[in-house]
């Protein structure tokens, strides 16, 4: 037989975990099947067996690749030495959020609802989700600190706070972008811009 390369086989780990988000948008992640999944795929049970021992598997390492790949998107606007304004920064972020959540006809921020759920009964993927958003909250605490440093937004409030408060905010686009939409980036950086600021803003 002929030898697979690594670029192959990515490509088939790739087709697999694309198959399971397509299904458990579809029908949720306990309610879908791996017979599903693999016709999803198009491949035999070999295939797919070769790469994911199961569906637990394959869950974990959904939620892992989507957390690598949201990661590497939002990383070089959290690191940044000079962060965006604030309003700057919820719009750059939420662009990456939308960016990495809508492909096509999936909208993965329903599949990360999911997700949270799946985690409150499966430890495992608890211990990935929380040590992610425990990065995010430490990162956001130190571009608060800028913020302040530079005059951008009071200095007063205490940044673990402010930093929790945006955590949960970016939480919270996820969850009604899912659940409501009528969110968007711009929305998303007007509304923290009218917390912020004692200027009249335009438009809605």
């Amino acid at each position: 037989m002929p030898k697979i390369s690594d670029d192959q086989r990515q490509a088939r780990r790739d087709q697999i975990l694309s198959a399971a988000w397509k299904c458990f948008s579809r029908r949720g992640i306990h309610a879908t099947s791996m017979e599903e999944i693999i016709r999803e795929a198009n491949l035999s049970a070999g295939a797919v067996y070769l790469y994911y021992k199961g569906k637990d598997e394959l869950i974990l390492a959904a939620i892992s690749i989507y957390i690598q790949e949201l990661r590497a998107l939002l990383l070089p606007l959290l690191l940044r030495e000079e962060p965006f304004s604030p309003a700057a920064f919820v719009r750059e972020l939420t662009k990456s959020i939308v960016s990495h959540t809508q492909r096509n006809d999936l909208d993965l921020n329903v599949v990360a609802l999911m997700v949270w759920s799946e985690a409150q009964s499966n430890s495992r993927a608890k211990e990935l989700l929380a040590a992610a958003q425990l990065k995010y909250r430490d990162e956001l605490t130190a571009v608060v600190r800028k913020w302040q440093k530079r005059g951008d937004i009071a200095p007063g409030g205490k940044p673990t706070s402010i930093g929790r408060a945006m955590l949960s905010f970016f939480l919270g686009f996820i969850v009604q972008s899912a659940m409501l939409g009528q969110i968007d980036p711009d929305t998303a950086a007007k509304g923290i811009e009218g917390l912020i600021s004692n200027r009249p803003l335009s438009g809605g």
